[in-house]
């Protein structure tokens, strides 16, 4: 973008001191007397000097005017990427606590299973033993007759 205005810059030199030089170039070969031809002179460099400050001002402003808006924009720019990245970590604050607190809940609900897993397996494990210790007083009694 910077090349783009120096060549711009640079067409816009050279338009200005080509149509400087082209005047005076018009005045000299015209057949006027040298207190004429001084005065157009005089006049043309007037009149360049006065366009050229126009159109430098006239740049400028809108230089400017550009610079102020392209700022503009930028704050409202970062204002809004600030907004979206509070929205974003509320989100991701509220998506944490509701995968916490089911952390919480499952790991209540699995201690409760593995509490009444354990007290099934020792209903289990004491009809086994029951059952077990029944099956070798009966072998007992069988073989010691």
């Amino acid at each position: 973008m910077s090349e783009n205005g120096c060549d711009r810059g640079s067409f816009f030199k050279g338009f200005l001191i080509g149509g400087a030089l082209g005047a005076i170039a018009a005045l000299l070969f015209a057949p006027k007397s040298g207190k004429e031809l001084r005065a157009d002179i005089k006049r043309k460099s007037e009149e360049a000097v006065e366009g050229t400050k126009r159109v430098y001002g006239e740049t400028r402003d809108k230089a400017q005017q550009i610079l102020a808006e392209a700022t503009e924009k930028a704050q409202e720019l970062r204002e809004e990427a600030s907004r979206q990245m509070n929205k974003a970590r509320a989100k991701a604050e509220e998506i944490l606590n509701r995968a916490e607190e089911k952390a919480v809940d499952f790991t209540g609900s699995a201690r409760g299973l593995v509490d009444t897993t354990k007290a099934d397996l020792a209903k289990k494990k004491d009809k086994i033993t029951t059952a077990l210790n029944a099956g070798i007083d009966a072998a007992k009694k069988e073989l010691g007759r």
